[in-house]
């Protein structure tokens, strides 16, 4: 004899677990054409290294992405002249994406419940600081974004881009790694590394893009081996682009509202007009740095940032589509479990 089957139980528990199944976070590791090659900085500000990075960037026209942390080597929560730096790091026109707040691996946070804390609180600390929501992400020690053979951690896996992707984030990973994390001031270590992996004659401009992991933090990085990388790459053939162009997704989510932190970004550079106000009110949102324009069918955002201009279409319902979603999903599933009540 074959046990009794709930049928009301199997139809319930399937409809509810469509419900409720999120878009996760994309994840990229490499261009979208090859021939491209981006920058990228972990574990930033440090007001006294961070600069340096950017003058070097300015001498080679090349815009980088720059992955923060809240609390790590600076403190954006107290220190004046960390919160400048990412003001400056913006205003220069450079991305900021986020690293987590407290630089957290992910795996731990969903362990211990500090997912709010280090995502949440940190996507807030940065649009507070520039006035945009970051939509990159990258998660320290990559975790959370690798294929995982291990059950457990390909289960935390699936956790942390959902709760990613319904926080409008998409994840960075990289294709190449300078290890200036590990080899600090042995920097013929780091030159070697970058050489054997872009030295492999299977390896070429024609065929490959890279996003390379840089930390902006250690006086070595910043003073001999950015310089150095940059032009050992260019002499490869690669181009330089912005990490926007690359993957072609816009590096903010939304702009802010607040005239206060525009009008703090870089001692005012960025002001707002009666004019804009009055196009805020008609879904039309224009600051010095970004416009982002929604349609009902489709979204289109041109972000303006600095010298870098970009336009990318992403194909979205409006700001409030997951929200609607959910909602939708909720009141199906309401209704499918009252018939299945009257049924049954």
């Amino acid at each position: 004899m074959f046990p009794k089957i709930n049928l009301k139980f199997l139809i319930i528990t399937a409809l509810f677990a469509n419900s409720v199944i999120a878009d996760k976070a994309k994840i990229y590791r490499n261009c979208l054409k090859p021939g491209q090659f981006v920058l990228t900085f972990d574990d930033g500000p440090n007001p006294e290294t961070t600069p340096i990075a950017l003058d070097v960037l300015k001498k080679y026209n090349i815009k980088g992405t720059f992955f923060i942390n809240a609390h790590n080597w600076s403190d954006l929560e107290n220190d004046p002249t960390a919160i400048e730096t990412v003001k400056k790091t913006y205003a220069a026109g450079h991305d900021i994406g986020s690293h987590t707040y407290n630089h957290k691996d992910l795996f731990e946070a969903i362990e211990e419940g500090s997912m709010k804390e280090n995502v949440d609180d940190m996507t807030d600390k940065i649009e507070e600081i520039i006035g945009v929501k970051p939509a990159y992400f990258r998660p320290p020690c990559g975790n959370g974004a690798y294929n995982e053979s291990d059950p457990h951690k390909r289960e935390m896996s699936e956790m942390i881009q959902e709760y990613l992707g319904e926080r409008g984030y998409n994840i960075i990973m990289w294709g190449t790694d300078t290890m200036d994390w590990q080899y600090k001031e042995d920097v013929d270590s780091v030159i070697a590394t970058m050489n054997e992996q872009l030295a492999d004659p299977n390896v070429s401009p024609k065929t490959h893009s890279f996003i390379t992991l840089m930390h902006d933090v250690y006086p070595s990085t910043v003073n001999i081996v950015l310089p150095t990388v940059i032009e050992y790459v260019q002499s490869l053939g690669y181009e330089f682009v912005p990490l926007s162009e690359c993957i072609g997704v816009s590096p903010y989510q939304s702009i802010s509202n607040d005239k206060e932190n525009q009008n703090n970004l870089n001692n005012g550079e960025s002001n707002s007009t009666d004019e804009n106000n009055k196009n805020k009110s008609a879904g039309e949102t224009n600051t010095n740095n970004s416009t982002t324009t929604s349609n009902n069918t489709n979204s289109t955002s041109t972000i303006t940032n600095s010298s870098t201009k970009f336009t990318v279409s992403t194909n979205k319902e409006g700001d409030n589509t997951s929200n609607a979603i959910t909602i939708h999903s909720s009141i199906i599933l309401s209704v499918a479990i009252a018939v299945l009540s009257l049924l049954f």
